[in-house]
């Protein structure tokens, strides 16, 4: 695990400092409760995350940044395997450590499965399962500092839902003040951590304006750790680039070796105006590109409403540029989308991540996948044919239970000849609770390694190959952030990473800029800008 580099307090700055002795002289003295947010695990948790910090904001709170001290530290978990959970419970202990004054509340995936486990961990005082984990604010009062963890945990119900759409609070223009707008350009270079003198002011002219205050926590004078945890984008405050879009959650698949029914309820989607209003919202915060996010998104349908008609609304809003799917089960996939993507004036770009877990029938129907391996290579070969410049990634597991070396051999053949581009590999996890954990004969540690090792490789090469077929070519970057070494870096449609080859002095984070593909290196390309912004 690495180690990130723990932030100091910042001081009140001369402006924020002006602001807190006026209303000193007034009898207020306004203090803002601090929470930070630690997320492990999938796209759909971050996407969730966001949504929570947003939450927060609303109500008076000030998101700070994983490395920064907090009253309150929400950890959403991740469970997929038992190494997630070992990395739960180790980011919790270390939260605790190193804020020991904190509210540690975990919720998520694993607080759903094993919420009595977290409870018993030093420091945590909520422990909120899937069903109300977009509800925190409203149980924090209920805890007890002095008594057992507030454990919430009802059945996961398998209704239509709807999720909160909620302006960040840099946007208001109610708080659009001058010193504001001068203060939100402190961001440092990486784009994760902004100037506490924004929020400082923005909640102080707010406080003044309504004329209260609010209770103060002390925090602790102490850092939060980065161990294992990602950090959270207040970038997005300012400039969204990639907003995830939620629309489904739960599936009704029940693979032999998953949790996540368990952890996330059955399929279940989100009411389409509710969806709509977030996605309006994300563009008008600056999002140049929405990822489509969810459990089983291709299974979407309220009515006769489908993802189809999710990406048509996404197609008709002014201002969005890229519309993505991130992962989308086989047999699952509209064949319009394929349309779609090969069509240039539409926004849905050339990528799909369509998992394949294994490449063997016998492991496919052991595993209750819905596909033959045939079935899966028909569906690869057909999008592939159809769409230009299209990047195919997939999830493959190996060491499922049984798995001999010639089923693993159908698996690789199988990747090898297919036209994708890269694999993500899964040494298989027992989960207590699933069929899968029942079989009897575990593949051995060492073999399992062998195996990842081998599918790693093979995906590496893939990747150089779609690469080396872009080399000299010239195609749209979204770029995203600025490294502390000044790189710049950015996403191609198809989903190329690419690092500005060159000097650039100017904020290109949040522009879509045509950029000539010059080099490789390693797993990224090298690129040029060529002409101006789209």
């Amino acid at each position: 695990m690495n180690n990130m580099s723990l932030l100091p307090e910042p001081d009140l700055s001369a402006d924020t400092a002006y602001l807190a002795s006026e209303e000193q002289s007034n009898g207020l003295v306004p203090t803002i409760k601090r929470v930070s947010f630690h997320t492990l695990g999938c796209r759909l948790n971050q996407s969730e995350t966001d949504v929570l910090a947003r939450c927060f904001e609303q109500q008076g709170y000030k998101v700070v940044p994983e490395t920064e001290a907090a009253d309150i530290c929400v950890i959403n978990t991740c469970t997929v395997t038992e190494h997630s959970d070992a990395k739960n419970r180790h980011a919790i202990r270390t939260l605790h450590r190193l804020n020991p004054e904190a509210m540690i509340t975990v919720v998520g995936c694993y607080a759903q499965i094993n919420p009595q486990a977290i409870a018993r961990i030093d420091g945590v005082q909520l422990v909120i399962g899937s069903e109300e984990k977009m509800r925190i604010t409203d149980y924090l009062e209920q805890v007890d500092p002095a008594g057992p963890p507030l454990i919430v945990r009802p059945k996961i119900n398998k209704n239509t839902f709807s999720a909160p759409v909620v302006p960040h609070s840099f946007s208001l223009p109610s708080y659009n003040k001058p010193d504001l707008v001068h203060a939100q350009h402190q961001l440092t270079e990486e784009g994760h951590i902004y100037s506490s003198k924004a929020a400082d002011i923005q909640f102080k002219l707010k406080e003044k304006e309504e004329g209260h205050s609010s209770q103060s926590i002390i925090a602790s004078p102490h850092t939060n750790p980065a161990e294992s945890v990602r950090n959270f984008e207040n970038a997005s405050l300012l400039q969204n680039t990639r907003a995830s879009l939620k629309i489904q959650d739960g599936c009704d698949f029940m693979c032999s070796f998953c949790i996540i029914p368990f952890a996330r309820g059955r399929s279940r989607y989100r009411e389409f105006e509710n969806l709509q209003e977030e996605a309006t919202m994300l563009v008008k915060e600056g999002a140049r590109e929405i990822v489509i996010t969810g459990v089983n998104v291709g299974t979407y349908q309220i009515g006769k409403l489908t993802i189809v008609d999710v990406i048509d609304y996404l197609n008709s809003l002014p201002g969005l540029a890229r519309i993505r799917i991130s992962s989308i089960e086989p047999t699952t996939v509209p064949e319009i989308l394929f349309q779609y993507m090969n069509d240039q004036q539409h926004k849905l770009v050339p990528f799909f991540h369509l998992p394949v877990q294994s490449g063997d029938d016998t492991i496919l129907k052991k595993m209750k996948r819905r596909y033959s391996a045939a079935q899966y290579a028909d569906e690869i070969w057909r999008a592939f044919e159809t769409v230009q410049d299209l990047c195919i990634g997939t999830d493959v597991m190996v060491g499922f239970p049984e798995e001999s070396e010639s089923e693993f051999e159908n698996t690789f053949n199988l990747l090898d000849k297919l036209p994708l581009t890269y694999f993500h590999v899964f040494p298989f996890s027992a989960r207590e609770g699933t069929p899968a954990f029942q079989l009897k004969e575990q593949i051995h540690p060492q073999i399992k390694q062998k195996r990842s090792e081998r599918l790693r490789e093979l995906s590496t090469k893939k990747r150089s190959a779609f690469h080396q077929r872009f080399l000299g070519e010239t195609r749209n970057v979204l770029w995203e952030s600025r490294k502390p070494d000044a790189n710049v870096s950015g996403y191609t449609d198809n989903f190329i990473r690419v690092v500005l080859d060159e000097a650039h002095e100017a904020d290109l984070r949040n522009k879509l800029l045509s950029v000539k593909l010059t080099g490789i290196k390693g797993q990224t390309m090298l690129g040029k800008i060529s002409l101006g912004a789209c």
